[in-house]
């Protein structure tokens, strides 16, 4: 419940930062061109709390916080007295209506700048891009065990965030690229990946796994290492040395895969493991909880410690992602390019039915997501916020009827036809627009329902 709890307050904020964001830039283009603001909205529905500015505005916070808007003077939605037609949105030149609706989304571009700016002078922790022993594709194009992912399709790797991304693009395409690895040898390779081998309609959330990336993670073999007395894997034999060989008759490959499979069973469960040459077996009726976590149910085991230069290595491939105040201005600009225009080319793949509609994600999965960035810290938290601003930016950008890219079509129709849109057409085109979208958003409400069940 307070996993729940939490993500919905995470929910809230971000959401709430990036709508008080996005119509600030309409209401401040709006007052810079006269134009009177009836209402500033964070949210939707009938306010919760409101008050009126010294220029009349109100501003308003309302219940459901999955959008927001600003209402402008307008001759078509009310009566305009003769004095102030000349602060009505629809009295004022094409050119000032196209910048008070691309403010909005252009708003979010300079949030997602700010925040990549102090993303990276906070400094993000990450781990270097290094391959575990290659599978599939992979393997077959060469590469190695702790080779470090240098370059991906002419682009330079910094995080695993960059492999999945310049992969999973290139992979839709089904198109054969370069990658460049720095060999555990120190020495710099280019290699091919074949990715036109992938087979054809492969779903993005299987891409991985067809391409055999495995990124590498410390060796450590299912050897029990110190037990707690008081917990069932030693009141049921287990002893310190003992090397698990099977879980309820399944064989067991490492530790993760030790864990993995106590992680998705219930008790009773049978181990059998080795100690000193002899096939033993134990029976664990309950699980206890864990100690160190209450919320956590567990049987007690516990790896032997790697030794100390696997361990030095493992350390080595941690390191902060940071710049200084100066240095970070080009990074953040260069950061929000790449990630703008990553998204632009997945949202033309959606539309070439290359990419599955199943990666569009509602405020289920936004929760959830947001959750968790901010748990892993301040950092991850401020790049999770500058991808959803440019998301939204994007998706605001969008030539729908609703959303601030069909609004600046209209003026684009309203400038080549010479005099305005009908009130009928502009009526029948909203419409059309808001029923596209109540689609798409219970499509991504059923895929978050169907994420989170799974």
């Amino acid at each position: 419940m307070l996993t729940v709890l939490t993500s919905v307050f995470w929910l809230i904020i971000t959401l709430g930062v990036l709508v008080t964001f996005h119509e600030l830039g309409h209401f401040l283009l709006a007052r810079l061109f006269g134009v009177r603001v009836l209402r500033f909205s964070v949210g939707f529905g009938k306010p919760l709390w409101s008050r009126f500015d010294r220029h009349g505005t109100e501003i308003a916070v309302a219940p459901i916080p999955l959008g927001g808007y600003v209402k402008l003077l307008d001759e078509r939605d009310c009566e305009v007295s003769a004095a102030d037609k000349h602060r009505a949105y629809n009295h004022k030149p094409a050119w000032q209506k196209f910048l008070i609706m691309f403010a909005g989304p252009a708003f979010n571009f300079i949030l997602a700048f700010v925040l990549y700016w102090m993303m990276f002078v906070v400094g993000k922790p990450e781990i270097k891009p290094t391959l575990g022993e290659p599978v599939k594709l992979m393997a077959s194009a060469g590469f190695s065990d702790k080779d470090q992912l240098i370059e991906v399709d002419g682009e330079p790797i910094n995080t695993w965030s960059d492999v999945s991304m310049y992969l999973i693009t290139a992979g839709l395409d089904h198109r054969d690229i370069k990658v460049t690895v720095k060999t555990a040898r120190g020495s710099l390779q280019e290699k091919t990946l074949p990715l036109s081998k992938l087979p054809q309609g492969i779903k993005e959330t299987e891409m991985m796994t067809a391409i055999g990336l495995q990124p590498w993670r410390m060796p450590v073999p299912a050897i029990m290492g110190d037990l707690s007395p008081q917990l069932p894997a030693a009141q049921a034999g287990l002893q310190s040395g003992d090397l698990i060989t099977e879980v309820n008759g399944t064989t067991v490959k490492d530790w993760y895969d030790l864990s993995e499979k106590i992680g998705q069973t219930t008790a009773p469960v049978r181990l059998s493991y080795m100690r000193n040459g002899q096939t033993k077996k134990a029976v664990i009726e309950t699980f206890a909880t864990d100690p160190d976590n209450p919320k956590r149910q567990v049987i007690g085991i516990r790896p032997m410690q790697p030794d100390e230069q696997v361990r030095e290595y493992a350390q080595s491939l941690y390191y902060e992602l940071s710049y200084g105040p100066v240095k970070a201005i080009p990074m953040a600009w260069q950061e929000m390019l790449k990630i703008t225009g990553k998204s632009i080319e997945m949202i033309g793949k959606l539309l070439q039915g290359k990419a599955s509609l199943d990666n569009l994600s509602g405020p289920i999965t936004i929760a959830q997501v947001a959750g968790d960035s901010a748990a892993r810290g301040f950092s991850w938290y401020l790049s999770f916020l500058a991808l959803i601003s440019l998301s939204l930016g994007i998706i605001n950008l969008l030539p729908v009827p609703m959303l601030d890219g069909g609004q600046i079509l209209f003026l684009l129709f309203e400038k080549i036809k010479g005099a305005p849109l009908s009130e009928r057409f502009e009526v029948r085109a909203q419409l059309v627009g808001m029923m596209l979208l109540v689609s798409l958003m219970t499509l991504a409400i059923y895929n978050d329902i169907l994420r989170t069940l799974s």
